[in-house]
């Protein structure tokens, strides 16, 4: 099993991913050959809240200047992928900064502001090839 499979299996990501309607290998192309994981400076992080299921994939604060933070949700029967990043990109559609009272989004995130990209693409930004 890969180090990334049992990180998601240990923080309950596998369970939501299938409570989305999604495959593992759907989400996570190639999980199972995976030698390195890619997602060793995130931290996996799953909410269940004010009709909210997040499903969080944050780095470290010290990793923050040059790794994504990526966010899947499902809400009112809507599932979305965000990913978001402390550096402009070239295209966005919103910033977002999270008031320390938030209880949705991780604390990782808190007092910053983050370029929000709505992705249509659920894959992980990682194992895309």
């Amino acid at each position: 099993m890969s180090g990334l499979l049992s990180q998601l299996q240990h923080a309950e990501v596998a369970e939501t991913m299938k409570r989305f309607g999604f495959k593992m290998e759907d989400i996570f192309p190639g999980i199972d050959e995976l030698k390195d994981n890619p997602y060793r400076k995130h931290t996996w992080i799953v909410k269940e809240t004010h009709g909210y299921l997040v499903v969080n994939a944050i780095p470290e604060k010290e990793d923050q200047d040059h790794l994504f933070w990526e966010e899947w949700y499902a809400h009112a029967g809507e599932i979305h992928h965000h990913i978001l990043s402390l550096w402009k990109p070239h295209m966005y559609h919103e910033i977002f900064s999270a008031p320390d009272s938030d209880d949705i989004h991780p604390p990782q995130c808190f007092s910053r502001n983050w370029y929000v990209v709505e992705d249509e693409d659920m894959r992980s930004l990682l194992l895309r090839r």
